[in-house]
């Protein structure tokens, strides 16, 4: 029911986030000739006035609060002289025999105004023509906004999309929040990062940095309030239809023009590449492609049981076996399992490696000779779930599988009560972070080479739905966009170059925070990663594995733009239903003759066969 209840509220932040930014849309393009009077962009709010109806004005960089809200003369935004100008740093004389307003200070220039005059000078000399005269109003002068800023060195930046004006100066750091999947852990503050990035990179940056638990359902809800941040990651970019896609995120190609490198990374053959009618809107936080779950098992165990590492699902069940019922930590107690993990109400969760192994597929959807195949419907599902259930059946596969959470299993693990659960290389690496692993009886977790069957090719982790794509939302200006893609160039090019590991002082927190960010193309050089902390001798069986795994690839035969299609409805219920039986089929509530009769009938269904004909249909894009 929480699940489902979890899933309401995504549809609906999905839905709501169609029709708010929809409507703000079509808000910006009614908007009167005046915005055009403020064409621009500029930094993220800080200290916002919303007086005249639709429209928010900003001040960046610069003390300012003005003692009235703004209003509007024809087409000219007018504020009050006094506020403005003492905020930014002018001493006033008002010469009441002429009407005029002399403002001057040590570092600037001197700017005067008269009432009713359609004129002003600065530095006595220089005559600026101004698009209304300043005027008097219960007391108060009232000047043109945009002038008087610039001839003060200011920058008046307008963003048509949520009718902003923002006033900055120049020479201020520039200000921007970042949103990303926190997929390194490291939820703390990174104080040194933010510290470099402000001192050398003159940013000052907001995190955002969000659990991978629920990340999309939160992203949703941000979108739907209308409080995205100024980047952020869609962790599965074909989840949007192109409509909305458009509505959220603004078009990047022109901007890219720029940045080779960012340029490179939205054309390339990344699962999270989004185009639309060739136009680019996001921008692929860089992964590797193996860096996905797979099983990592205890060596120490292994070792003490005399046991060889296994290379088939027949070995790796044996072993786990033994692991469950032969008592391999040596305290006397039957408290061990085999294989931890969790299965999902909808799905199998910590499992899914297996049906890889036996489908020969990391994901439901694969291309071969040019058709779309369903791995489910395939034999492989079947021998997949078989297996699964005779490990739940005979306590080799943990027991609570179905109601544990992620924490839970990570619990399990430090506590030495399973042998083998799937992990990515970091997370296997992190468990022996706070262990001597000089002590013959420290726990060593190591993952498994390519996993096969006595029929079927060896398999290799595989990452099926990608690391997620940055998008810049379409309330963000120009420029600060452009300032936006300059800081995420440089973070990666840090990345990619090792900078990142040579900038002094940085800690856990903060070398997490790159990661997260900037992401890694290599799983084994990610700068922060618990592997290179691992003794050398730990560290080589993991580098000798990758090489393993580097033998398989599955580029190009899964279906990443699946998602687009299975957002339909009646394909969400018919998936749903089936994703159920498999839990039941593993856990004795169903038959694998249950299973055979589901597949048979669904396979039969006109839901289905529109399915399988959109998804071929993508091929074709």
């Amino acid at each position: 029911m929480r699940r489902k209840k979890q899933r309401r509220r995504a549809a609906l932040a999905v839905t709501a986030a169609t029709t708010l930014i929809s409507s703000a849309a079509a808000w910006a393009e009614a908007a009167p000739a005046a915005a055009e009077a403020y064409t621009g962009s500029g930094p993220a709010a800080q200290g916002t006035t919303d007086k005249i109806p639709g429209f928010h004005l900003t001040f960046e960089g610069v003390m300012v609060n003005l003692s009235n809200p703004p209003v509007l003369v024809g087409d000219t935004m007018m504020v009050p002289a006094r506020a403005l100008l003492e905020g930014l740093g002018y001493r006033l004389e008002w010469d009441d025999a002429e009407a005029a307003l002399t403002a001057s200070r040590p570092a600037g220039p001197t700017l005067k105004y008269w009432v009713g005059r359609q004129e002003a000078v600065r530095e006595g000399s220089t005559v600026y023509t101004l698009p209304e005269a300043p005027y008097l109003d219960e007391g108060l002068l009232w000047i043109p906004l945009r002038p008087a800023a610039e001839m003060s060195g200011l920058e008046v930046l307008w963003n048509a999309a949520d009718r902003s004006v923002t006033v900055r100066d120049p020479d201020a750091r520039i200000a921007f929040s970042v949103g990303t999947r926190a997929d390194s852990g490291g939820y703390g503050t990174p104080e040194r990062l933010l510290d470099y990035m402000k001192r050398e990179m003159r940013t000052d940056i907001r995190f955002t940095l969000i659990p991978p638990d629920h990340y999309r359902e939160k992203v949703n809800l941000m979108i739907a309030a209308g409080d995205p941040t100024d980047l952020m990651l869609i962790a599965r970019p074909y989840d949007y239809d192109d409509e909305l896609f458009r509505s959220i995120a603004s078009d990047l190609t022109d901007l890219l023009e720029d940045f080779p490198r960012l340029r490179a990374l939205a054309e390339s053959e990344s699962h999270s590449v989004r185009t639309i009618d060739g136009r680019v809107y996001g921008i692929p936080r860089p992964f590797d492609s193996q860096n996905a779950a797979f099983p990592v098992i205890r060596q120490d165990w292994l070792d003490r049981l005399g046991l060889a590492t296994p290379r088939t699902m027949d070995q790796l069940y044996e072993v786990l076996w033994k692991f469950a019922k032969t008592d391999p930590d040596g305290d006397g107690k039957d408290n061990t399992v085999g294989l931890t993990g969790r299965l999902t109400v909808n799905g199998l969760g910590s499992f899914t490696w297996v049906e890889q192994v036996y489908t020969g597929s990391p994901a439901r959807f694969a291309v071969k000779n040019g058709e779309v195949l369903d791995a489910a419907a395939e034999a492989g599902e079947r021998r997949a779930l078989g297996w699964l259930a005779r490990a739940y059946e005979n306590g080799v596969l943990d027991p609570e599988a179905p109601i544990v959470k992620d924490e839970h299993v990570t619990e399990r693990l430090l506590q030495n009560r399973a042998g083998a659960a799937a992990l990515t290389l970091d997370q296997a690496a992190a468990l022996m972070a706070d262990s001597d692993l000089t002590d013959k009886w420290a726990p060593i977790w190591v993952p498994l080479p390519s996993l096969g069957t006595e029929t079927t090719e060896p398999v290799a982790p595989w990452n099926a739905e990608g690391s997620g794509t940055y998008i810049i939302p379409r309330t963000v200006p120009h420029d600060k966009a452009m300032k936006i893609l300059e800081w995420l160039d440089q973070g990666l090019a840090m990345q990619q170059s090792g900078e990142w590991e040579r900038v002094p002082g940085m800690e856990e927190a903060d070398r997490s925070a790159v990661a997260n960010l900037f992401g890694s193309t290599d799983l084994l050089q990610s700068f922060g990663s618990p592997v290179q902390q691992l003794p050398d001798a730990v560290r080589q069986r993991y580098e000798e594995t990758v090489a393993d795994w580097r033998q398989a690839s599955y580029e190009r035969k899964t279906l990443p733009k699946a998602d687009r299609v299975l957002r339909n409805k009646e394909y969400i219920q018919m998936n749903e239903e089936l994703e159920k039986l498999k839990v039941h089929v593993i856990i004795g509530k169903a038959t694998l003759e249950d299973w055979d009769r589901h597949i048979e009938e669904m396979k039969k269904s006109d839901t289905y066969r529109r399915m399988m004909a959109e998804l071929q249909a993508l091929l074709s894009e």
